[in-house]
This record gives structure tokens, sequence and C-alpha cells, in this order.
């Protein structure tokens, strides 16, 4: 069934833009579209050669295969990748230690969110696409994610219900209501 008609959205470099609207009216739709996880049901999308896309949203953290460690986890997006240089990069989102080598199938839900935002962010995307992002973190991380999207260069297209995290990330908003995306000031 077709949930939202007749869209016309640019996302340009360097915007930051938070999707609002209730539950149901389609913005992880169009986020799983613009992300290409599922196709559009008519019209086109149209991509800058260039895009590289990061996609997390909710379920993003039981695709993890719980079987690996965080380091097997990055090797698998990056075999060239020294192991100190994993450790660092690992180090930032809070997987120190031994921890790096430890199956993530026990891990807490937000230490599974935070493993898939590193992967995210690891792939270097111009694109990043957040579906409710904060969902399983605790405040610290939820800090440390405002502060990263903040210092992000590329442009943020996110939905959250987190109040803070739009006001304190988004410069401009779209509603998603009735089938359709508008400005909303």
């Amino acid at each position: 069934a077709v949930i939202l008609d007749k869209l016309r959205v640019l996302v340009a470099p360097g915007e930051r833009i938070g999707l609002l609207g209730q539950n149901g009216a389609g913005k992880s739709t169009l986020v799983q579209t613009i992300a290409g996880a599922i196709p559009a049901l008519g019209g086109e999308l149209m991509r800058d050669p260039h895009l590289r896309v990061g996609y997390f949203a909710q379920h993003t953290t039981e695709e993890l295969d719980a079987d690996a460690s965080p380091i097997v986890l990055f090797r698998r997006i990056d075999p060239r990748a020294t192991e100190q240089s994993l450790r660092t990069f690992l180090g930032g989102f809070n997987f120190k230690g031994d921890r790096v080598y430890e199956p993530v199938g026990p891990f807490s839900g937000g230490e599974k969110a935070r493993l898939a935002l590193a992967m995210v962010v690891y792939q270097s995307p111009n694109l990043l696409l957040l579906d409710e992002p904060t969902n399983h973190l605790d405040l610290d991380m939820r800090h440390a994610l405002e502060h990263a999207m903040m210092s992000f260069a590329g442009a943020v297209l996110v939905v959250s219900h987190d109040r803070h995290l739009l006001t304190s990330t988004c410069e401009k908003f779209w509603l998603i209501a009735d089938g359709r995306c508008v400005d909303f000031d």
C-alpha cells in the first residue's frame, strides 16, 4: 500500500533534517526507501554518484552476528585495517580491553546499538540516515551521539521521538502526514 505519495524532496550536503510525524505516517518508510532497504513503489529516486549512505535503524542491532566479536565484525568491513586502529576506533565507542574480542550475543541492547552505530560511522558515509537512534542508549551514549551528529560533515536525516536530540542537532524539519512530506517551521 502507498504510504507517501507525490514526494519531491532534496537532501543537500551538510543538511540536518529531522522527520516529524505520528507513528505510522511513513517516516521510517521514507528513510528505508532512501537507504535502499525497500524499493519505491513508483517514481524515481535520484542519487548523486558519490553518495555513500550510512543507515541505522532500530532493527540493525538484531542483524549483528551474535557469535562474532566487535573486532571480527569490523574485519569484515575492512580486512586491511590494523588491529590497533580497530581497537582505537572501538575504544571511541566505549569498547575497551578484551571486550572487543567477546561475542556480541550477550551484549546489552545499548551496547549492540553503540556497536551498530560504530559500524555505520566507520564506513564514512556522506548521508547518515538514523531511525530512532537513541532507543536502547544510555544518557552518556545519547550525549555522545548528539556530539557526533553535530560534528559529522555530511547530511543527516533523523527520525526520533527524542525532542532534545532533534532540537539540538537538526536545522530543518519535515512533517510526514496525510501521505505528504512538507517543510515544518
